[in-house]
């Protein structure tokens, strides 16, 4: 491993193709500048041991490929506090948000320490049953609690800084961070929040008689749901990744992330601007 300064890790699309081959011409680029790289493919979950071999040294981590591959290399690298880039090679491109023709402005931004960084929080979360911690993780994007294919309605109990809403019945429930607003959350018709704010959105999906609305709450104090009832499968979900399995009787505890995901960009003040650009919001 370099003990260069400038080290900088390619995370390509899995699969190859004009991403393997941008990730190739990149490195290249940054040798010649003197600066040190490594490329690799875009691992599969569990993906912290693969990439960790290259946290010492590494001051940027450049993601070729969509939001979905950026939001997985995101979750794994937020540790270790540094920038990470996305150049688009997917279809949305809200986080990976840097086009394939300006990669070379990216970098030389990069350089020269002109680098717009964008703080943005993520989720932390433990699930317990009974007395034990039976897994936790980081969500980038959000968790989302979900019946399984049996089209039976699960019950939720949601509770901060001392106050409950019991008894919710629905097919789940979203908890997305500010930057996830623009994922399934919308879909669901949750808010579009602005992606700085230190909030976390709440949203359940098809609620069954009663009255709860999405809501957007501060990100500072724990939020608890608890799986209250449920007459068939429940699972939690992570950044849209393998759905784990719950239990009735099971506590989740959702806090924000000690550390914020710093998203390098060429420009700031795009929020509108994408919006826009993605049918979000009407010219």
């Amino acid at each position: 491993m370099s003990d260069c300064k400038d080290f900088v890790l390619i995370v390509t699309k899995a699969g190859g193709g004009t991403a393997a081959k941008l990730g190739t011409i990149i490195s290249k680029w940054l040798s010649a500048r003197g600066v040190n790289s490594h490329v690799i493919e875009h691992p599969a979950p569990p993906a912290h041991v693969e990439v960790s071999e290259y946290r010492e040294g590494c001051s940027l981590v450049l993601v070729l490929g969509g939001d979905g591959t950026f939001i997985s290399t995101a979750g794994v690298v937020i540790e270790w506090k540094i920038p990470v880039l996305g150049i688009n090679h997917g279809r949305v491109g809200f986080l990976a948000e840097v086009m394939p023709d300006d990669w070379e402005i990216a970098l030389e931004n990069y350089l020269s320490h002109e680098l717009d960084i964008s703080r943005r929080l993520a989720l932390h979360y433990e699930i317990q049953r009974g007395t034990g911690i039976i897994g936790r993780g980081v969500a980038v994007n959000d968790l989302v609690l979900s019946r399984g294919s049996v089209a039976r309605i699960i019950s939720l109990d949601i509770g901060q800084s001392g106050q409950w809403i019991k008894n919710i019945r629905a097919d789940g429930v979203i908890i997305s961070t500010p930057t996830g607003s623009t994922a399934y959350n919308v879909s669901a018709g949750g808010p579009l929040v602005h992606p700085e704010l230190p909030v976390m959105c709440i949203t359940p999906v098809c609620p069954f008689l009663n009255g709860v609305r999405p809501m957007v709450l501060p990100a500072e104090m724990p939020l608890t749901i608890d799986i209250s009832e449920s007459s068939g499968d429940v699972f939690i979900t992570e950044d849209g990744r393998v759905p784990y399995p719950l239990k009735t009787g099971d506590r989740i505890i959702i806090t924000r992330h000690e550390n914020d995901l710093l998203l390098a960009r060429i420009r700031s003040n795009t929020f509108f601007e994408k919006l826009k650009s993605k049918g979000f919001l009407s010219e």
